[in-house]
């Protein structure tokens, strides 16, 4: 079976992620692009992550979503709240009646190391390394996969708010980690309660969630 994650969310959301093992062709059967998209590959997650929506509710309108000037897609005169990510391996898909959304699933890899201080201030770095306990937040594999779940986070945080021109260090601001529950706990210039972000680990991916 294609889904290979799904979870049922307060509020009546509900999220799935579908390991991408089909062709293209596969979902070129049932699903018809919004737009043009020439590669290949990126149509093929493009569709798997529709697919992922379809799965958690056959009868969403694809062909109404839209997206806005910042890129989220949303549904012309409906009250359904959606957002996708996707991989090379992987699409994710949630989607709530009642409650903004965002979603981000990310590969992990030693890049993350090259670019955590443009997405972490040093505090968030140190309550970071803090909380999880870590001796170092370089060359390991524990510290590529939290520095990972941050970034993927915030871009779900980023996908909740829908617009753009957000500042990943000034605008979204990690406050405590909580593993205990698998969550992510971030003050942001846009609401004044703290938001909680849901994570998933698997293998050397991370999945990460947002509705509020």
């Amino acid at each position: 079976m294609p889904i290979i994650f799904q979870q049922q969310l307060s509020a009546g959301a509900k999220l799935a992620l579908w390991e991408i093992t089909e062709s293209l062709s596969f979902f070129e059967q049932y699903i018809d692009p919004v737009r043009h998209i020439p590669h290949e590959e990126v149509k093929k997650q493009h569709l798997a992550a529709r697919a992922t929506l379809l799965a958690l509710f056959p009868q969403f309108p694809l062909a109404q979503l839209v997206l806005s000037p910042s890129g989220k897609p949303y549904l012309e005169g409906g009250p359904q709240h959606v957002s996708f990510s996707h991989t090379t391996d992987f699409a994710a898909a949630i989607i709530s009646p009642k409650s903004r959304v965002g979603v981000d699933v990310e590969g992990v890899g030693e890049r993350i190391f090259r670019i955590r201080h443009k997405f972490l201030s040093d505090q968030e770095q140190e309550c970071l390394q803090t909380t999880i306990k870590l001796e170092t937040l370089q060359e390991t594999e524990v510290a590529a996969q939290w520095l990972t779940l941050c970034w993927s986070a915030k871009e779900s945080l980023y996908k909740w708010q829908g617009e753009s021109g957000v500042d990943f260090i000034r605008d979204l601001k990690l406050k405590s980690v909580l593993p205990e529950v698998s969550q992510l706990l971030f003050e942001t210039a846009f609401q004044e309660e703290p938001l909680r972000v849901g994570y998933k680990c698997w293998d050397s991916h991370v999945l990460t969630w947002v509705h509020a």
